[in-house]
């Protein structure tokens, strides 16, 4: 199985969530750190299961690239569902 692609049997659970931020996001038209704040469980979600976050939501990336804070808040996130993951938790 090559490692760069979701799990099939999330799948279901991912598009579910790619759903809720992609209306999210398209409620927002913006990216500010309380728009990126509400996606960045969503977001860390998919990308530890595989997906590339610029490619699902650019904007978030670029303020994840500028605002140390949200950045910060979300490698937490990804390092507490990596832990969640391997069963180190």
């Amino acid at each position: 199985m090559n490692d760069n692609m979701p799990d099939q049997t999330q799948q279901p659970r991912v598009l579910r969530l790619l759903e809720e931020i992609l209306s999210l996001h398209e409620a927002s038209g913006n990216c500010d750190c309380e728009t990126c704040t509400q996606q960045l469980d969503c977001l860390a979600e998919l990308v530890t299961s595989g997906h590339n976050a610029k490619e699902l939501l650019p904007a978030v990336q670029d303020h994840l690239d500028c605002c140390q804070d949200c950045r910060e808040e979300f490698e937490a996130l990804l390092c507490i569902l990596r832990a969640e993951q391997s069963g180190s938790c």
